[in-house]
């Protein structure tokens, strides 16, 4: 048998191993494999197994590095579907579909060959000295990491000595970086009702204690001494300290002398256990005897103070057993999500649900595989329309169906929002897969859902690739979102999560949900086209009647809402958006980043205990120039691309056809001196608000201040309690946050996006704006949204001001039509990468 091997390197060519007879029977498709690859080992996963190989010189498999298959057939097709669309090496598209840590690195082994082996060269000698030190074998990372060859380049060295004989160097795999965890077990080897006879003959010997437990094993009340003292072995020294203690009394009047017993026969028992010191052990004992299952042996010492000693000598007793299981490290184990039940729906999304669910109801476990049709729908629903409740009776559908779900969110600020709805649906059946996590829970994570044992993913782009054993529903909130494509510095593929998974689906038969109040210009082009089904949800939900009624007299004021054909729900307009000019504030004056229409809310807003957002897509220096008095922006005149500033060298240049210019003195539409690059970020925003209004409570929230997934979820959560007024952020705060205290939203700059060299900068501009502008007004509270620009005529401006979609699509698929863009054309990247610098310039300016 041969099997063909995608390994793990940037080769596109596959190549074919036999299978020896150690190892025959054993490899299946799709396991882990360890191979020899030119003089190097490396790692390979089995794509195919056949009788005859196409090539006549073919090497062994040297080891399956897991019994398990690492990937599923399904995951090796959908592979081969990424390696073809993005250009990329099979091996590295399997290797997404792997978590971090399964596999290690490569690396050399040296052995010493010559114990008595000496040289000249100061290098060698301590590589020697290291070897003999070490027991005579080492792999490179070993040596790296060696005090006496700290700095050295010992590698030469062991070159020359292998070269001599006197070592041997051997290619091989590092160990993976994770490992399954195991948790030490203990659990009772007696019947319970032996306990407290087996814990009386535990701990040190104890004359008391044999006297004591020979008095209560006779019958009668009263014995002679003489025949205590010889049933026990005990003394009279030991016989005063019971007297002593008032246990026993000794009557000596009596011929012979006399021992009664002064306290009941169980209490005596006790006494017995504390006098042989098994205390300790006796707790052991009694705690596994109300226990059906082993337990953690951690767990256990919490409970009864008990060592591992302890455990130790009640096995060697025969009165426990200590053992192993494996244990799950898993991010969400120690978190508790309270369980809700699904909302009525309103009319507008029970027509959205009904067109899912019919189409899910068609799966149909009778019908041969191949003859169900993927479903594609594309959700448009306004901020707070109810879109998650659609994709959670998607999740539920395919979870009665014994499918699983994949539920995807662009950024790791929004898996903690998301997981809390989704695990309070569906408590106990849900995992969370993100970067941000430790190899140790991904790996996990990874190895349940391979068994079987999760039934719903939540997380960023990397989740797809989770190994559930049968996909039925996918999901992509806020699917126009970038995030969702990878790229660099991240390796290849770069690819686009929402194309692969309609490949996935189309492959399983499953159903994808796109959902966005903003979708992708390209999806709706594709929707009309006919290959999404669109379903629109046009109306905001702010809740249902009950809810709003408790939500009234709490904060003591009456919302604004209307009524909705459903039972008791409740709709509530978008917030209206004023649009400030900046040139007229310039005119008027006001040199500060916040116009007086801003800092007049903001005062409001502060007055009123209630709390603001205020938006800059920007953390660093702007790049883009500027005309502060008529709002001219320095374009390329060949593709109407916005210039970037260089700070470099101060020149202009186009990033899409590489013209250059010089950053004009005057802006040539108006004549003005004040022709700027724009420089504000939110560090500089939260300063001026600490300036503008010393007392308000200021959070910042961006990718420089919030570092970890936990530290997202800390600001969030702050921000959720009202520990801040004040929420200074970039896109993350525009994305799926449901805020209801919220009921200002600024955009402080909303030209930032605008006038990046992107062709799709509108569009970005028009999805982010709105999407900040849904944060306010989501509660009974209402809200506002102030958006500064200094292109108020801009038509994605207009369009975002007004809510309307509609309206920024026709003009702006006009433009895309009009120059050949996306959707009408495809864009191709081409990089070229070289560890010389001159070499990549002169292939790429060749190409060019």
């Amino acid at each position: 048998m041969y099997a063909e091997v995608a390994i793990n390197a940037p080769v596109f060519q596959t190549f074919h191993y036999h299978i020896p007879p150690e190892l025959s029977g054993r490899a299946v498709l799709g396991q882990l494999v360890q191979v020899s690859f030119g003089t190097a080992m490396q790692h390979g996963i089995i794509i195919a197994l056949a009788e005859t190989s196409p090539v006549s010189k073919v090497k062994p498999l040297l080891a399956i590095l897991d019994p398990k298959p690492v990937v599923s057939s399904q995951q090796i097709t959908l592979a081969r579907w990424i390696s073809e669309q993005c250009l990329t090496p099979l091996g590295l598209c399997l290797w997404l579909m792997l978590p971090p840590g399964i596999t290690g690195g490569r690396d050399i082994r040296v052995t010493l060959l010559d114990e008595v082996a000496q040289s000249q060269d100061a290098v060698e000698t301590r590589v020697l000295g290291v070897l003999r030190k070490r027991g005579g074998t080492l792999t490179g990372r070993q040596l790296e990491i060696s005090k006496a060859l700290q700095g050295q380049q010992w590698r030469p060295a062991v070159d020359a000595l292998a070269k001599r004989g006197v070592l041997d160097v051997e290619r091989v795999l590092t160990p993976p970086r994770v490992r399954p965890r195991t948790i030490q077990t203990v659990a009772l080897a007696i019947h319970p009702n032996q306990v407290n006879a087996a814990a009386r003959h535990l701990g040190r010997e104890s004359r008391r204690a044999d006297m004591l437990e020979a008095l209560t094993a006779m019958p009668q009340a009263e014995i002679s001494v003489a025949a205590l003292l010889d049933a026990s072995g005990g003394s009279k020294f030991s016989l005063d300290k019971l007297a002593a203690a008032g246990w026993v009394t000794v009557n000596r009047e009596t011929k012979p002398a006399t021992v009664t017993l002064n306290i009941p026969r169980e209490e005596a028992a006790e006494h017995i256990v504390d006098l042989r010191g098994a205390r300790t052990p006796l707790k052991v004992l009694r705690v596994l005897a109300r226990e059906a299952e082993p337990l953690d042996v951690s767990w256990l010492y919490a409970q009864t103070g008990a060592r591992l000693d302890d455990l130790k000598r009640l096995e060697e007793e025969g009165l426990v057993l200590l053992g192993e299981k494996a244990s799950w490290r898993d991010s969400l184990a120690e978190r508790q999500f309270v369980p809700t039940t699904h909302p009525v729906l309103t009319d507008e999304q029970a027509a959205a649900w009904a067109m899912i669910e019919q189409h899910m109801n068609g799966w149909g476990w009778g019908q041969a595989a191949g003859q169900r049709a993927a479903g594609l729908f594309l959700l448009h629903g306004v901020t707070g329309s109810g879109k998650t409740e659609i994709y959670l009776r998607a999740i539920a559908k395919a979870l009665a169906q014994g499918r699983q779900a994949i539920f995807l969110v662009p950024e790791i600020a929004l898996t903690a929002q998301t997981v809390r709805r989704v695990a309070a649906r569906f408590p106990g059946q849900v995992a969370v897969v993100h970067s941000g996590l430790s190899e140790g829970e991904r790996y996990d994570t990874w190895r349940r859902a391979r068994e079987g044992l999760i039934g719903v993913i939540v997380g960023t782009r990397s989740a797809l690739f989770t190994p559930l054993p049968d996909v039925g529903v996918v999901v992509l909130d806020e699917e126009h979102d970038t995030s969702y494509k990878q790229s660099e510095p991240v390796p290849p593929p770069y690819y686009h999560a929402r194309d692969v998974a309609e490949a996935m689906m189309r492959q399983q038969d499953g159903v994808l949900i796109l959902g966005s109040a903003t979708p992708d210009l390209e999806s709706i082009y594709r929707a009309e086209r006919g290959d999404f089904t669109l379903l629109r949800l046009p109306t905001r939900i702010v809740g249902h009647r009950i809810r709003i009624q408790e939500q009234e007299e709490q904060i003591g004021r009456h919302a604004h809402y209307t009524p909705l054909p459903a039972p008791d729900a409740m709709a509530i307009d978008l917030p209206p958006v004023q649009v400030v000019d900046m040139r007229q504030e310039l005119r008027a004056g006001n040199r500060s980043i916040f116009s007086r229409a801003l800092q007049d809310a903001l005062t409001e807003t502060l007055h009123r205990r209630e709390q603001a957002i205020l938006y800059l897509n920007r953390r660093g220096a702007a790049t883009y120039v500027f005309c502060r008095d008529c709002g001219y922006v320095a374009g390329c005149p060949k593709c109407d691309t916005p210039l970037t500033w260089h700070r470099s060298d101060t020149l202009l240049r186009c990033h899409r056809c590489g013209h250059q210019a010089v950053q004009p003195p005057r802006c040539p539409t108006c004549g003005s001196a004040r022709i700027r690059y724009f420089g504000a970020g939110t560090q500089h925003i939260e300063a001026a608000i600490k300036e503008h209004f010393p007392n308000a409570h200021i959070l910042r929230w961006d990718a420089d201040t919030a570092t970890t997934p936990a530290s997202h979820e800390i600001y969030l959560q702050r921000f959720i309690d009202h520990q801040a007024d004040i929420l200074v952020g970039t896109q993350m705060v525009a994305k799926g946050l449901d805020l209801p205290l919220v009921t200002l939203v600024g955009v402080v700059s909303a030209d930032t996006g605008l006038n990046l060299p992107d062709f799709r900068a509108s569009e970005r501009s028009f999805q982010l704006l709105t999407q900040v502008a849904g944060r306010a007004g989501r509660g009974l509270l209402g809200g506002r949204v102030i958006l500064q620009t200094y292109e108020p005529e801009h038509y994605a401006v207009r369009a975002a001001a007004k809510h309307d979609f509609t309206r920024f699509y026709d003009q702006e698929i006009s433009f895309r039509r009009e120059l050949g863009y996306p959707p009408f054309r495809r864009f191709v990247r081409i990089v070229f990468r070289d560890a010389s610098e001159t070499r990549a310039r002169a292939e790429a300016e060749e190409a060019a």
